[in-house]
């Protein structure tokens, strides 16, 4: 063994090596300071000696299943002129970290296909060491995120702990990233990002959102220029809580008058798209449709509006928009009129898909794997690494098991 494996292999230079001790768990390397000329950093003078010695051992990359320890013999210098004595830092000691650079980079790549828990475990450190240095890491790449380039975005919320406790997260729908998360989702909240948008994002377009009464009147005040595209998935979610209501109504009704049981419990069929059902399912709700004709008339205005999405033109489906909500309110059922004065109110914001056809999909899918980052966390109590680890998710190569 030399200083030059040493060097080589592990990075350390600066040490003169002495010897290895073999233990049962561990191999550690003896060394000491090497002799050189330090300069005195009070008066800059080159003449010095060595007054004084301690030992410090480091962590370094484990050799199998052996701990791979550096004992460094460091030598306290002094200044023959001044007098002013000091410890000196060799190059691959940081702060009193006990742990050489290479050390942390092997962390850093075991954690690309990892949890903490399993890196900690298998080179025999503690969870919140790990953690500190993947915070540590995470904080110089994600110091400043470049929003010059942003063109389309989308803003979702997803809940943070039990309780009415949530995060809003802003996704970059290009490349797929978080590019903000803040905690709470009322306006105040997101209001800082949205002016910071304004300044740094002169590419942005278009943002994709659900009709959220915080969102959609901050994206208005904040950026102005940009259009607001309403997501498909949270317009069908009201058409379906609307005919779930009507539901509900008509199955009052029978209760009153007849006693009849046929619509409880059968939610399912009413609000999942018709040719998603099996046959068995089909037949059972095209009977209970054929006997009630308020559910006859909910369910084939929500499977009607579907058609909208499929129009070729900003014109045509207003056009087709118009003819819809008359039949809406030609109803005359409450549930079905709410929702028509709702979606007429916010129909700039869905014909705005038109333009730039854009959806949600991308942020429903990163709020499953956030979902399943907690569940493997077992939650995170540390609120600023946990933001870190959004910003990263879209790096993590390894993959998730519930």
């Amino acid at each position: 063994m030399s200083a030059s494996i040493l060097y080589h292999a592990y990075g350390i230079k600066g040490v003169q090596y002495k010897s290895t001790l073999f233990q049962k768990n561990s191999i550690t390397y003896v060394t000491e300071m090497a002799h050189q000329k330090i300069a005195c950093p009070k008066c800059g003078c080159s003449n010095t000696c060595f007054k004084g010695q301690k030992k410090r051992t480091f962590k370094m990359i484990p050799i199998g299943r052996k701990e791979s320890l550096l004992e460094v013999l460091l030598h306290r210098v002094e200044c023959a002129e001044c007098k002013y004595r000091w410890w000196p830092r060799l190059s691959f000691m940081k702060g009193k970290s006990r742990m050489t650079p290479s050390f942390k980079t092997h962390v850093l790549d075991l954690l690309q296909f990892s949890t903490l828990q399993d890196v900690s475990r298998f080179v025999k450190v503690s969870w919140n060491v790990i953690k500190g240095i993947h915070k540590e890491k995470l904080r110089k790449i994600y110091k400043k995120i470049d929003l010059k380039d942003l063109e389309y975005i989308t803003i979702d919320e997803f809940s943070i702990r039990k309780g009415h406790s949530y995060m809003t997260v802003f996704t970059d729908l290009k490349s797929g990233r978080i590019i903000h998360a803040v905690e709470g989702r009322k306006m105040g909240d997101i209001a800082p990002f949205l002016k910071k948008l304004s300044l740094e994002a002169p590419n942005l377009k278009a943002i994709s959102m659900d009709m959220s009464q915080c969102y959609y009147p901050a994206a208005q005040e904040f950026l102005p220029h940009v259009d607001v595209v309403f997501d498909h998935f949270h317009i069908t979610a009201l058409l379906n809580k609307a005919v779930d209501e009507v539901r509900k109504n008509q199955q009052e009704v029978l209760n009153q008058e007849t006693g009849s049981k046929s619509l409880k419990g059968e939610r399912f069929l009413f609000l999942r798209n018709y040719e998603s059902l099996g046959s068995d399912h089909r037949a059972r709700l095209e009977t209970l449709l054929g006997a009630n004709e308020p559910l006859f008339l909910a369910h084939s205005l929500k499977e009607q509006f579907r058609l909208f999405w499929q129009k070729d033109s900003r014109e045509e489906a207003y056009e087709f928009f118009n003819f819809w909500v008359i039949d809406m309110f030609a109803t005359g059922l409450e549930p079905l009129i709410k929702v028509a004065w709702t979606l007429n109110r916010y129909l700039d914001g869905m014909l705005n898909y038109f333009k730039h056809r854009i959806t949600n999909a991308a942020a429903e899918g990163i709020n499953n794997k956030i979902k399943t980052m907690k569940r493997q966390a077992y939650g995170f109590r540390d609120m600023e690494y946990f933001k870190l680890r959004l910003y990263h998710l879209h790096q993590s190569r390894y993959s998730f098991v519930g």
